[in-house]
């Protein structure tokens, strides 16, 4: 069982002043069930939209693949692949990373002013991020890891590029070391500390931007360009703990168990957003996960708590699943994970992903 507790603190009259927000939807089935409350603790290729220092707990390799109905009836999907190796002899040189993240909006009719009803070709936006990281374990308690994240969005003409920088420390120990002779006893204490989405100021180029220019005085004809405004990045900073307990009555066990934490999440475009959750594990092969996610300040534009007009716009019940089956005593295993996060419009954000762990086990 797995219970956590998130918040997310900033300024919600600057909401919608950061562009490229979308490195703030987290792609991966497994972590996103948590409503991003386990930054102290996630572990693995998952670790890649929260605290890459995490990456440091993966197996000797990992490939993950999923897709995200985001915002289910507005017919836009996120295709989403991870890659994490161990490098090094028995893996001691660290973990590399690769992530890869498209948007897929469809097909979108082009109207005009004298073509209103849609019948020209169609566009999609095109929305695309990818990313390298290192992680290393520095020793059998800390482990830190820092990403690169290259963004590209925009149309055909118009576009806008980016680089974006994470960075990420975790911390475990076990709280009560002395402990009965056989009985098992594992870091049950988490740490963590992610700072997200550093970068400089992106803004939009290209000919989509041009219009012809008619100089008054002399005819002159000539192309000009409107200026577009530089935006920021959606700068953030996790601080998460974590307590893991188990709940075998035998000594010499570990089947389940009951983890609990708090995660505050600052962000300087959005309000506060406060979490709360659970997950029971059984065996590490059956997860299932709840979570719960409330505004802490309103939008300039509600009059009360019953006003639907938050400046968050995700909030209420996650919901999420594991089933991982081992495929051989080595610690390779295959999982399929799901997710359900809440959104004040349309059907919600569903997540599926399909996972593959080859060799070792997580430290």
């Amino acid at each position: 069982m797995f219970a956590s507790t998130s918040a997310f603190a900033g300024n919600p009259d600057r909401s919608g002043g950061a562009g490229a927000t979308q490195l703030n939807v987290n792609p991966y089935a497994r972590s996103s069930g948590f409503g991003g409350s386990n930054t102290a603790f996630v572990q693995g290729i998952e670790s890649f939209n929260l605290n890459i220092a995490g990456m440091a707990y993966a197996n000797k390799t990992e490939v993950c693949f999923s897709r995200m109905s985001y915002l289910q009836g507005a017919g836009v999907n996120i295709n989403n692949f991870g890659f994490s190796q161990k490098v090094g002899e028995k893996g001691e040189g660290g973990v590399i990373g690769l992530g890869f993240a498209s948007w897929d909006f469809g097909s979108i009719p082009i109207t005009t002013y004298d073509n209103p009803d849609g019948t020209l070709p169609t566009f999609s936006p095109q929305v695309l991020n990818i990313g390298a990281s290192y992680s290393k374990k520095f020793s059998n308690s800390i482990s830190g890891g820092f990403l690169i994240r290259i963004i590209s969005e925009g149309l055909q003409d118009v576009k806008a590029q980016g680089v974006a920088f994470d960075f990420g420390v975790q911390y475990k120990t076990a709280l009560n070391p002395k402990i009965e002779k056989n009985k098992i006893k594992k870091e049950d204490f988490h740490l963590g500390i992610s700072m997200r989405n550093i970068g400089p100021d992106m803004t939009f180029r290209g000919p989509g931007l041009s219009f012809r220019s008619i100089n008054s005085s002399t005819g002159a004809d000539r192309k000009a360009y409107f200026a577009a405004d530089k935006f920021n990045l959606p700068t953030l900073v996790n601080i998460g703990l974590g307590y893991d307990m188990r709940l075998d009555k035998a000594a010499d066990t570990y089947f389940h168990r009951l983890t609990g934490s708090f995660n505050f999440n600052y962000n300087a475009f959005q309000s506060n957003v406060y979490g709360f959750g659970a997950e029971y594990a059984y065996k590490e092969m059956a997860m299932l996960r709840v979570a719960y996610n409330i505004t802490g300040e309103k939008s300039p534009f509600a009059n009360s708590l019953s006003n639907p007009e938050y400046s968050s716009p995700v909030y209420g019940l996650w919901a999420g699943a594991t089933f991982q089956v081992p495929v051989n005593k080595a610690g390779t295993a295959m999982a399929i994970d799901y997710s359900y996060a809440p959104t004040r419009i349309f059907n919600g954000m569903h997540t599926v992903g399909i996972r593959l762990t080859v060799g070792g086990k997580k430290g």
